[in-house]
């Protein structure tokens, strides 16, 4: 079940760090609705909403939002905030009539054809196939990635959920090879989404060597300042997502082009460009004609539920 037009609704991307939110109207956020919180400021998704909604004049019976993980039977486990999200028992708490629930990443994919030049900053020029998939890859608290797929005289595009940061993270050298065995040692796992989240990127900086305990950001800020060990966990980093992206990329075919989201992926951008992603990337044929964007606008997945929220 979906709203109709000129229905209200309550739309929204609940990340593990912060939640996105908005009323929606046809499709498209109300103005002066938009708000940010954080997820670590409330108990449960419940609490989150219900303190949104207190500060809105509007009354939305409906609501679709994206959820920082896997949806399953109209329920959502968030892994990195250990919320249990249920579509009924929203309902139940906030008074609405149904809540769809989606991955965040299926949100995100659902955004791209509504965002403009200003929402996209190119990393890689290519020439994109017309009518060919595409793929956005979220980099933040967690790694996902979407495929996004066209049907013809369809009013929206078809947006598969997945849970690609469980891959196990691509091995091609000795020094991948090593990373793999000390974050098995390290973190219980080598998955992509060990080595390239926010945590990951932690991480790499104590592989390169690094001593004490640095968040994602403090590396950014050492690596900028000139600290080697941070300037060599950037570098590992780049050329893994290259690697980890081209694998995505092959996967599902996507010669539509490439879209990285989140906070994550607009803090790296610049050091993408100095570092070997480029060279991962484009190392087999089929891609290096395609483009790389990275998604600007941070509340792009709200736009993707808004659009979802309105259509038949």
């Amino acid at each position: 079940m979906t709203t109709g037009q000129g229905t209200l609704a309550l739309v929204g991307d609940i990340g593990a760090t912060t939640a996105r939110l908005a009323l929606a109207r046809d499709g498209m956020p109300v103005p002066g609705s938009a708000a940010r919180r954080a997820t670590a400021d409330h108990a449960s998704a419940e609490a989150l909403l219900a303190d949104y909604l207190r500060t809105q004049d509007g009354a939305p019976r409906t609501a679709c939002l994206a959820v920082a993980g896997p949806v399953r039977g109209g329920s959502a486990w968030m892994r990195n905030r250990g919320w249990q999200i249920g579509a009924d028992a929203l309902s139940a708490v906030l008074g609405l009539d149904h809540v769809t629930l989606l991955n965040d990443l299926q949100a995100q994919g659902l955004a791209l054809d509504r965002l403009g030049a200003a929402a996209q900053d190119p990393l890689l020029a290519g020439a994109p196939e017309p009518a060919a998939a595409r793929l956005v890859i979220g980099l933040g608290t967690g790694v996902n990635c979407a495929p996004v797929h066209v049907v013809p005289g369809a009013a929206l595009p078809v947006v598969p959920a997945t849970e690609g940061g469980a891959v196990a993270l691509p091995v091609h050298d000795a020094e991948s090879l090593a990373l793999v065995d000390w974050l098995r040692g390290t973190a219980g796992g080598a998955t992509v989404e060990e080595a390239l989240s926010g945590r990951g990127l932690a991480r790499l900086w104590r592989f390169a060597g690094g001593h004490g305990r640095l968040g994602p950001q403090d590396v950014l800020t050492e690596a900028a300042a000139g600290e080697h060990h941070a300037a060599a966990a950037l570098a590992l980093y780049a050329r893994l997502l290259g690697h980890a992206a081209r694998d995505m990329a092959l996967a599902h075919l996507a010669l539509g082009g490439v879209w990285l989201a989140g906070g994550l992926a607009r803090a790296v951008a610049p050091c993408l460009r100095r570092n070997g992603f480029e060279a991962a990337f484009r190392a087999d044929p089929l891609t290096a004609e395609i483009p790389v964007q990275v998604v600007a606008d941070d509340a792009a997945a709200v736009l993707g539920c808004a659009r979802l929220a309105a259509s038949d």
